[in-house]
């Protein structure tokens, strides 16, 4: 898997950010800002990553965690409200605007999860401090459905 691929100014995931549920609630400047700071040449590396949703109606739940050493220690599960029916486990990446991942981990506050079947499926999970965003899962998911939701939520450490 190629982390470009994956990436928040890729034109699937772009388009997901910019179009879909977080348009309206965070203005666009911010969502732009975002997927600059977290692809610019100063931008740390993604990390790889396991994502999951399970969606019934209006409620679900959504995981993610880090598969590369020494991010493993952080896992995010949490209760979703949206609208959808989907599930499916996704592998892909985690981006942050931040210059550091742990207060990434630490910061997150909420989040916000779509699912859409372009290119054979696709998980986001968009990360936020508060209403800004901070940090987004793309990838790949067999048997993705349109969903979208989200809530309050936080990264645990282990």
């Amino acid at each position: 898997m190629d982390a470009k691929e994956f990436s928040p100014d890729h034109t699937i995931y772009k388009n997901l950010l910019m179009e879909g549920g977080l348009k309206g609630r965070v203005p666009e400047g911010e969502l732009k800002h975002f997927v600059a700071q977290a692809t610019a040449a100063t931008a740390l590396a993604p990390i790889g990553a396991k994502g999951s949703v399970v969606m019934g109606l209006i409620y679900g739940n959504v995981t993610c965690n880090p598969t590369e050493d020494p991010y493993k220690v952080w896992s995010f599960d949490e209760s979703i409200w949206g609208l959808g029916a989907a599930g499916g486990s996704a592998i892909g990446f985690l981006y942050t605007a931040y210059t550091a991942w742990d207060p990434f981990f630490k910061r997150t506050t909420g989040f916000h999860v779509q699912g859409a079947g372009e290119g054979g499926g696709i998980l986001q999970i968009n990360f936020l401090e508060g209403a800004t965003p901070i940090g987004q899962f793309n990838g790949a998911m067999a048997g993705a459905g349109a969903l979208e939701g989200g809530a309050n939520g936080r990264w645990k450490h282990s």
